[in-house]
């Protein structure tokens, strides 16, 4: 049994991707045959992804009867002592890259019946981490030297390493959005915004913020505005005036981090 588990991911990534008793595909299949509904937008969550089968199988479901099931996957980085797939969720994240590229593969050239290839067959990795930013020390001492040291470390509160894609996601869940939320990468005035939500969320990440773009924003008249506290790099003029277009314009909630 074990040995024709192991075949199933075999076949997708290679001989030399052998993993301990693997679950079936054809049983997480039938688990959600039973359990979920094409019209649904079910929401399958495995606690222990492994090698991916619940991806797979939720994908091929999806495939076969037009639904639109997602799902959450959820694996430690237990190594496997491996230079190809250092770790368990390395293994699960290859699978479901080449299970999503066999399937559109085979799609190619079908005859297009209304939602045929239409299914969202993308994914996302998030990785748990400290915040990207530095927290305030609230337990250092009171005095002046020990304050003025820890307003120095906070002139770039920013983590050294992180993205642009880190400081976002950790913004949009701060903001009470979930990480499957639509986001958007537009130019305004020649800087990058990543609109949230249809626009119901701007997040502007530049470190050189200009009038322009602030107008420019508030012109799209979003619920929300989120900026980097750094990209107004200290001119309070140009906050100030932020602030009053913003509101001018009837955005609820104009924030800096």
């Amino acid at each position: 049994m074990v040995r024709n588990l192991s075949k199933e991911l075999i076949d997708i990534l290679g001989q030399a991707a052998v993993f301990d008793n693997p679950k079936p595909v054809r049983l997480v299949t039938r688990m959600l045959q039973l359990s979920t509904a094409i019209e649904s937008n079910d929401i399958v969550l495995d606690f222990f992804a492994g090698a991916g089968t619940t991806a797979q199988a939720v994908l091929n479901q999806n495939r076969n009867d037009r639904g639109n099931r997602k799902f959450i996957l959820v694996q430690l980085p237990e190594p496997t002592g491996r230079e190809d797939y250092p770790t368990i969720a390395d293994i699960c994240k290859e699978r479901i890259r080449r299970v999503i590229k066999r399937i559109n593969d085979e799609d190619k050239g079908k005859l297009d019946l209304g939602d045929a290839g239409k299914e969202d067959r993308g994914f996302r990795v998030f990785k748990l981490a400290e915040s990207n930013f530095k927290p305030w020390n609230a337990q250092v001492s009171h005095d002046a030297p020990a304050l003025e040291r820890q307003l120095e470390m906070h002139v770039d509160h920013i983590r050294e390493g992180r993205t642009a894609d880190d400081i976002l996601y950790e913004i949009l869940l701060k903001s009470g959005f979930p990480l499957t939320t639509p986001v958007e990468t537009i130019t305004m005035a020649g800087l990058t915004v990543y609109s949230v939500a249809s626009g119901a969320l701007f997040i502007c990440l530049e470190r050189a913020l200009t009038l322009e773009l602030i107008r420019a924003m508030a012109e799209r008249k979003p619920e929300r505005v989120v900026c980097l506290d750094e990209g107004f790099a200290g001119n309070d003029q140009l906050k100030a005036n932020a602030v009053q277009i913003f509101k001018t314009k009837g955005v609820t909630s104009f924030k800096t981090v």
